[in-house]
């Protein structure tokens, strides 16, 4: 009964190590791979030397905002509540809500980002990848 456990739990080792989104998860006996896992994007990072990384949240009182600015990493956004709008390189401005995401090549020139609401807060979950020493957010005169 004993073998038969263990190769039940061997051939159940190989097939969920044979899944890319569970591989991660190779100690069955003690962890259970997640039950959802949702790819939210992917990017291409220009060519550098990343070796930095960071990962903040971003509150907006309602009717809050944020002056023009630069960031000289790359920037991934998600929307955690509420939503925000934004303009990138003088493009047109878009409204993220709850779920959303965007990237930010380094160099973008953010001239809006705000809470889209008067009335109620919104978050944002960044995550910011650079060289080493490049600096995360540089705010530029209007």
């Amino acid at each position: 009964m004993r073998r038969l456990r263990l190769f039940s739990l061997a051939v159940v080792a190989i097939v969920i190590g044979s899944t890319s989104v569970t591989s991660h998860y190779r100690e069955i006996s003690t962890q259970k791979p997640p039950d959802k896992v949702a790819l939210l994007r992917t990017e291409t990072l220009p060519k550098g030397d990343y070796h930095s990384a960071a990962i903040a949240t971003v509150e907006y009182a309602p009717g809050g905002e944020t002056k023009k600015h630069r960031h000289d990493v790359a920037i991934f956004a998600y929307v955690l509540e509420g939503s925000v709008e934004s303009q990138l390189d003088n493009q047109e401005i878009k409204t993220y809500k709850k779920g959303d995401t965007w990237y930010e090549p380094p160099g973008t020139i953010h001239s809006v980002s705000r809470n889209a609401s008067s009335t109620q807060p919104a978050k944002l979950l960044v995550f910011a990848v650079g060289e080493e020493g490049k600096a995360t957010t540089t705010f530029l005169q209007d």
